[in-house]
């Protein structure tokens, strides 16, 4: 997965910051089952990929980040078939938006490991797992955005393959559909992935401020580098 690294833009127009990003949203089912994928275990390299994520509000938003903690990419006649990875909850970050008030993103940060949203301390692991790989058909549109820090873009410009697979956060499994981009050359495998998902759909169901509700809909952008 390859992934373009942008300064932020400075300024934008009120309802860009307020509403949730213009990405694909992934479509969301019952967990299904997961089998075993025949092929060779690529080891994701924890410190090359990375996990974004954008939070909106009426007023506001904000973004973060996650660390990974472990997970595989698999790889069979040069195509991703499978794989997993986990994510630390206890990593989570909050960023920005740039020039924001630390005291004020130290206090969210308490309040997102909180049981009113992650819960982390009884659940400081979230997973995903693979359970399909398919060509990608269709078209795509890209999407600039300047509050997706890093991940610059909340669309993948040129998705290769439409990949499922089983969410689970706060003890809640989903199984989630998205398009992304997968590439295999040689020794090392990539994926990027980026999406809308429904927080209520995980249980997490915290409103917001009465004049400041939270919006449902939260961003990830995912970038994994995996290595034989």
């Amino acid at each position: 997965m390859k992934v373009s690294y942008l300064p932020v833009a400075a300024m934008f127009l009120f309802t860009a910051c307020t509403d949730a990003p213009k990405s694909d949203k992934a479509a969301t089912t019952d967990a299904q089952e997961e089998k075993t994928t025949a092929g060779t275990s690529f080891k994701v390299d924890t410190t090359a990929s990375k996990v974004e994520w954008v939070a909106t509000k009426v007023t506001a938003y904000h973004t973060g980040t996650l660390n990974i903690k472990s997970g595989e990419l698999i790889v069979k006649d040069n195509n991703v078939t499978g794989g997993n990875f986990v994510l630390d909850m206890t990593s989570i970050v909050v960023t920005g938006p740039a020039g924001s008030d630390a005291k004020a993103n130290a206090k969210l940060l308490g309040h997102l490991k909180s049981p009113d949203f992650f819960a982390v301390e009884a659940n400081p692991e979230a997973t995903f797992t693979i359970t399909a790989v398919a060509p990608f058909s269709g078209t795509a549109k890209d999407s600039a955005d300047p509050r997706q820090e890093s991940i610059s873009k909340y669309k993948v410009a040129n998705p290769t393959h439409t990949v499922s697979g089983n969410l689970t956060i706060k003890g809640v499994t989903k199984n989630i559909t998205f398009p992304a981009q997968l590439t295999v050359s040689g020794s090392s495998a990539d994926a990027i992935a980026k999406f809308n998902i429904n927080r209520k759909d995980w249980d997490i169901v915290y409103p917001g401020k009465p004049d400041d509700l939270i919006r449902d809909e939260v961003h990830l952008g995912i970038s994994l580098k995996a290595t034989k």
